[in-house]
């Protein structure tokens, strides 16, 4: 009669330490470098020899909003953007601010660059930004949605 005590016992405890709701642990705190190291992965992509690089650096149902275009959904839609666009020159992204938890996070902030190669490189975008980014299966973070509005011009 003990060992069935002893079982009801253990059995109750380790069914008390489950929760089917939140936790009541705090949540760890989400570590933001590991987007800016995704940041600084993208930037580099951008400025890369082969112009379509950047595109394997959004996920495959990656969505990009600008200002007056349709959304272009998708890695083969992305693609077809990066082979029109000229090449870029230099990029920067500055984010103001990053939070996450688990598998998601998001970046707003700044980013510019500069399109077309020497002595062509005439353009120069800046834009506010906001970042949805996802950490894939094989642990590498990509942006899963991109939305930007220019910026004004200096005056």
């Amino acid at each position: 009669m003990t060992a069935v005590r002893l079982l009801g016992i253990l059995l109750f405890t380790g069914l008390a330490g489950c929760t089917s709701g939140q936790s009541l642990r705090a949540p760890e705190p989400f570590d933001t470098n590991q987007i800016r190291v995704a940041e600084r992965r993208v930037t580099a992509a951008l400025t890369a020899p082969d112009a379509t690089a950047w595109v394997n650096e959004y996920t495959e149902d990656a969505v990009l909003l600008e200002p007056a275009s349709r959304p272009v959904s998708g890695r083969a839609e992305l693609l077809e953007l990066a082979r029109s666009m000229k090449p870029i020159t230099s990029a920067t992204i500055n984010s103001d601010h990053i939070e996450g938890s688990g598998n998601v996070a998001y970046s707003y902030g700044t980013a510019t660059w500069t399109s077309g190669r020497s002595p062509d490189a005439t353009s120069t975008t800046r834009v506010h930004q906001v970042l949805a980014w996802r950490r894939e299966a094989d642990g590498v973070w990509r942006i899963a949605m991109e939305a930007f509005l220019p910026l004004e011009p200096a005056k």
